[in-house]
């Protein structure tokens, strides 16, 4: 994966920067939710936000606040993930780049109470977010919270994996 540009900051957060197996896990279950200060930086200039959106996004509607997530791939892919990587990596959504599989729960819970807050806020205003989430969920372009069977495997093989990869360098020691 590409490096991120090293000043990106959000909510007073740093980007994550690991690009390992582990972390790019989600990428196959669970795509990142975006943030109100997304939809600016992933939309090409030049293009209606509301019909970009259609094509890329989707709206959850299983929270009490809104969330716009990447649209799946047929397999369940983020809809960005091509040949294992990201297309849209250097912009990729604050639920993407602002999270990794290897901080502690406090930190990814504090991460994900600032977006949160964000779009609470957008929400209350009736902001960009809140109307693009309401005509992707009126016009039925909707996302079903992830099944965690899947990505609980994946996370099981690569233990798995590197179980097996430390026993063949002790044995080769």
């Amino acid at each position: 994966m590409d490096e991120a540009p090293a000043d990106r900051q959000m909510h007073g957060f740093a980007r994550t920067r690991c690009g390992c197996e582990r972390c790019r896990v989600p990428c196959r279950h669970v795509p990142g939710g975006l943030d109100v200060a997304d939809l600016d930086r992933l939309c090409p200039e030049g293009r209606d936000l509301f019909v970009w959106a259609e094509e890329h996004l989707r709206a959850r509607i299983d929270k009490p606040y809104p969330v716009l997530v990447p649209a799946r791939q047929a397999n369940g892919h983020c809809h960005w993930l091509f040949e294992g990587k990201c297309v849209v990596h250097e912009h990729a959504p604050y639920g993407c780049a602002y999270f990794d599989t290897h901080m502690s729960a406090d930190e990814s819970r504090r991460r994900y109470a600032a977006t949160v807050r964000a779009r609470e806020q957008d929400a209350a205003e009736a902001g960009l977010y809140f109307r693009l989430w309401e005509r992707l969920r009126d016009k039925g372009l909707i996302e079903h919270p992830p099944g965690c069977s899947a990505l609980d495997r994946d996370f099981e093989d690569i233990q798995r994996q590197a179980e097996r990869a430390r026993r063949r360098l002790s044995y080769s020691s």
